[in-house]
């Protein structure tokens, strides 16, 4: 570890992002009995910023936005980890400093799964804690497995949700399964969560909802508990993090009403105020604004035409029984598509509101749709890692395309129509060539020609047979000419 330390991701920062082992402590003779690391000043655990209780008694001014900042830096630090071949192994609150810059630092380096670069040894992780343990490694020695970065992801998962929910658990709820609660861990096993599809664990008043927060941070909670729950590769990597939660924060805007409430752009109002009001407790107790600040000056405010607000809700659609991850309009607006992980995709008739109509065969969820620009064919990215189109007017499955090692979050098709591209989970894009109406008119002239050249054979017979071997050759030069013509005409 000494000799493979990661990269220092808030190096330029000047602060301390792992204690990391800086030098071994050997006796007189040369035997090694301990080692240096670097201490961890002024950090409180991650328990005290995310818990609004100890936050209280600890005075700690700790806002959502202060949250979400800390969410993004964690994960860029176990990223910068992850890169350096090391697995974390024990990720759990009491190992996490955080100081009042949002900075946090990770302790207990030394319980790391370390990998030996030069004769592959590994150096097992031998703990863990319940409650951020992934379900495949439940009840397991962890003395005699090899982990990988996968079962991290799953720890850094529980973390991030925990900030960004008050100190909330992704497992905790009202249980209207059979017989009594289930432990967490035996939930965890289960992969029985507050939005699974199964929906056995259910929010209660106070539960925090999901939709508050950024859509793509969305995404890569329920990628992580349903998608990575059958799959634990879908799980997203520290990385996919780092990008969600960037966005995430950069959609932040602070209320109106109280300097410490933020909230996203994408939800489009003060969660916090609502809760607030609701329960008569606010976890992001502030002082109420005499004006508006220069921040909220910044927010976009609804544009006004011929004095009618835009932004009213039209309607609401509803049919799917999970989450909707992705919707596409048909290119002349009457129809929408929507993708959900449910399996399922549905179309539905924009004007009116109705279903037309349930698209099934993908095996896991549905991320990415997208109409054709002639709008008769409806393309389809799932997390059972294959793309289908689909006959828009019939609801007929046309094509299933497959090469992709993983999960499909995107799918476009060319201005033409002939190209359809796709982004996967593998770090790869493909290009796909899709059929389409010209190319079966293409097929029909084809077999025109076909036909046109056996007459043209049977003529030539017919005039070897009446006239002889000369006026036979001069067909031959002629059927020659004509035969390359078909040839042309056909490409």
């Amino acid at each position: 570890m000494i000799a493979h330390r990661p990269k220092e991701p808030n190096f330029h920062l000047n602060h301390i992002s792992f204690a990391w082992p800086k030098s071994v402590l050997k006796d007189a003779q040369g035997n090694c009995v301990g080692f240096l690391m670097r201490e961890i000043k002024e950090g409180k655990e991650l328990i005290d910023i995310y818990n609004p209780k100890r936050r209280k008694d600890l005075k700690l001014e700790v806002d959502w936005r202060f949250l979400q900042t800390t969410a993004l830096n964690i994960a860029s630090i176990i990223e910068a980890i992850h890169i350096s071949g090391y697995v974390l192994g024990d990720i759990k609150p009491q190992n996490i400093l955080v100081n009042d810059r949002a900075l946090p630092s990770i302790i207990d380096t030394d319980s790391f799964q370390v990998r030996n670069p030069k004769n592959n040894k590994i150096y097992r992780c031998p703990v863990g804690s319940p409650d951020y343990t992934p379900p495949e490694l439940i009840d397991k020695d962890f003395s005699s497995i090899d982990q990988t970065e996968v079962h991290d992801r799953f720890r850094l998962a529980v973390i991030i949700y925990q900030l960004l929910f008050g100190g909330q658990t992704p497992f905790a709820g009202k249980w209207i399964g059979t017989g009594d609660t289930p432990e967490t861990n035996e939930l965890i096993r289960q992969g029985l969560w507050l939005y699974a599809p199964n929906r056995l664990m259910q929010p209660v008043e106070r539960t925090i909802p999901l939709e508050i927060i950024h859509p793509e941070v969305q995404r890569c909670f329920l990628r992580c508990f349903n998608d990575g729950y059958k799959n634990s590769d879908l799980r997203p990597t520290a990385g996919d993090w780092v990008k969600a939660l960037r966005l995430a924060v950069n959609e932040l805007t602070i209320c109106g009403k109280r300097d410490s409430h933020y909230y996203s752009r994408t939800y489009g109002k003060c969660y916090w105020c609502d809760r607030s009001t609701k329960l008569g407790v606010d976890i992001f107790p502030g002082f109420v604004k005499a004006k508006a600040s220069a921040v909220v000056k910044s927010t976009p405010q609804p544009r006004v035409i011929n004095h009618h607000v835009i932004g009213n809700l039209l309607q609401t659609l509803t049919g799917h029984s999970s989450g909707v991850f992705s919707v596409a309009f048909s290119p002349d607006g009457q129809t929408l598509a929507s993708g959900s992980s449910d399996n399922t995709i549905k179309l539905w008739d924009v004007r009116k509101g109705n279903l037309l109509q349930t698209l099934t065969g993908h095996s896991n969820s549905v991320h990415s749709v997208a109409f054709s620009p002639d709008g008769q064919t409806l393309a389809s990215g799932s997390s059972d890692n294959t793309i289908k189109l689909w006959d828009v007017r019939k609801g007929n499955l046309l094509q299933t395309l497959t090469g992709h090692s993983s999960w499909v979050p995107c799918v476009a098709f060319s201005p033409d129509g002939q190209t359809l591209a796709s982004g996967s989970g593998d770090k790869t894009i493909k290009l796909w060539q899709v059929k389409s109406e010209s190319s079966i008119t293409t097929t029909n002239s084809n077999s025109n020609n076909k036909g046109l050249i056996i007459c043209i054979a049977m003529s030539g017979l017919f005039i070897w047979i009446c006239f002889g071997v000369d006026a036979f050759a001069l067909f031959i030069s002629v059927f020659i000419f004509v035969l390359v013509l078909c040839i042309i005409f056909s490409q």
